[in-house]
């Protein structure tokens, strides 16, 4: 029932030919401060994202230069009942412009910062298909857009770092949708995203994220990450 459901709403958008498609948002949520990971250093990440789409995630940092992260995202989305498991891909670059209570990162005689700081540019891509009822459908999603991230650590008692966080991104969204025997449906739309939640260090290697997001794929997302380089 759920699936004849979504099939008569795909019907409906490509035959209404218009916006009314809506936010897809993101697959991979954020899980990461704006703290660069370090000249030449490596993380592998996993997570998983419990939202409108649910989601297990893959990502490879890699410290490009002192200030500056690159960011490899891959993973597998699943919206439920409607269709097949769907491969994400995704890159974003993270350069941090701020040190809290430092300066800038280009001058540290600067007035001091309150956060980090961290801003660039990110592009993603997935895509779902299925069957239903003898009629095939396929809905890609392509989004290229820009981010601010901000953190600030605060260590415990115990030596432990937490480390509060929030990205907003703004982002053209691409939508395509196939359906059997009917025109295709395009959209190209702006869209604002919120995340945010708190990381965790559990030790120098290895650190946990639990954050929310608001961008269109709302819910709960958490991982860990692990130093490999």
């Amino acid at each position: 029932m759920k699936k004849l459901t979504f099939l008569a709403t795909l019907l409906a958008v490509a035959l209404a030919g218009s916006s009314v498609m809506g936010d897809v948002g993101s697959a991979f949520g954020t899980q990461a401060t704006a703290q660069s990971v370090g000249h030449r250093v490596g993380y592998f990440g996993v997570g998983v994202g419990i939202a409108d789409f649910t989601s297990v995630i893959g990502t490879f940092d890699y410290g490009l230069s002192r200030f500056t992260t690159g960011r490899l995202k891959l993973g597998f989305t699943d919206d439920g009942d409607n269709a097949d498991m769907a491969l994400s891909m995704g890159a974003e670059l993270r350069w941090q412009l701020w040190r809290a209570g430092v300066g800038t990162t280009q001058n540290k005689n600067a007035t001091q910062r309150p956060i980090d700081l961290a801003i660039g540019p990110m592009i993603e891509y997935f895509k779902i298909g299925s069957t239903v009822q003898a009629i095939s459908y396929d809905l890609s999603v392509f989004q290229f857009g820009g981010f601010v991230l901000g953190s600030h650590g605060f260590m415990t008692s115990g030596g432990k770092l937490i480390t509060p966080y929030a990205k907003l991104n703004v982002r053209v969204e691409d939508t395509k949708l196939s359906i059997t025997g009917l025109p295709d449906v395009s959209e190209s739309d702006l869209r604002v995203g919120l995340g945010t939640g708190v990381a965790y260090q559990f030790s120098n290697t290895m650190n946990f994220y639990g954050e929310l997001q608001f961008d269109g794929n709302n819910g709960f997302f958490m991982g860990v990450d692990f130093k490999v380089m």
